[in-house]
């Protein structure tokens, strides 16, 4: 009898992976770049953003996501959280994909930033962005986590500059031109 539910239940898993319900164990985590970054609404307690996440994805499979959601730690201390607008998305096999994503910040967490940012060192990861999210309607957790450097960090840290540079002003008259077109360009 044990036989029988064992062969059962692996004629079942198989069916489902075959149906695509199930991630194939091969799956190659889909390339991320980032633009159009835009401010959605300012409150007191928080600030919300809108962001357009291109995935590029390389897998031979349709990649169907529900359930997106991500936390993003900036300079080593959380800094939003946030969803996929709609709550999924499924990425074509060997296509690429815009991907709208709202995440909200606490006023006081992005002045925490822009302080710590003066004094913080920009060596090894800026970023981690961890999250999660379901593979299609089966319920199965596909977790996520990268991290890395922020070029645009880098450059507001510029116009920020130290403390002595701020009386003088930037120590580059360009820097904060150059940060609006990377922002608007990015």
């Amino acid at each position: 009898m044990q036989r029988v539910r064992t062969a059962v239940l692996m004629s079942a898993l198989l069916a489902l992976a075959a149906c695509g319900v199930l991630p194939p164990a091969n799956l190659i985590a889909p390339r991320l770049s980032f633009s159009d970054l835009a401010i959605r609404d300012v409150g007191l307690s928080e600030i919300r953003f809108a962001l357009q996440v291109s995935a590029e994805n390389p897998n031979e499979v349709d990649i169907p996501l529900r359930n997106v959601a991500f936390e993003l730690d900036l300079l080593g201390s959380a800094f939003a959280s946030g969803t996929v607008a709609g709550g999924q998305v499924d990425l074509p096999a060997h296509g690429q994909r815009e991907i709208p994503v709202e995440f909200t910040v606490p006023t006081m967490r992005l002045i925490e930033v822009f302080a710590r940012l003066r004094d913080a060192s920009l060596e090894g990861p800026v970023y981690r962005l961890r999250g999660s999210a379901t593979w299609g309607h089966s319920g199965i957790a596909v977790p996520f986590e990268r991290s890395g450097d922020l070029e645009a960090l880098r450059r507001l840290r510029q116009i920020l500059g130290t403390p002595a540079s701020r009386a003088r002003g930037p120590t580059d008259p360009g820097a904060r031109d150059a940060l609006l077109r990377y922002s608007i360009s990015s």
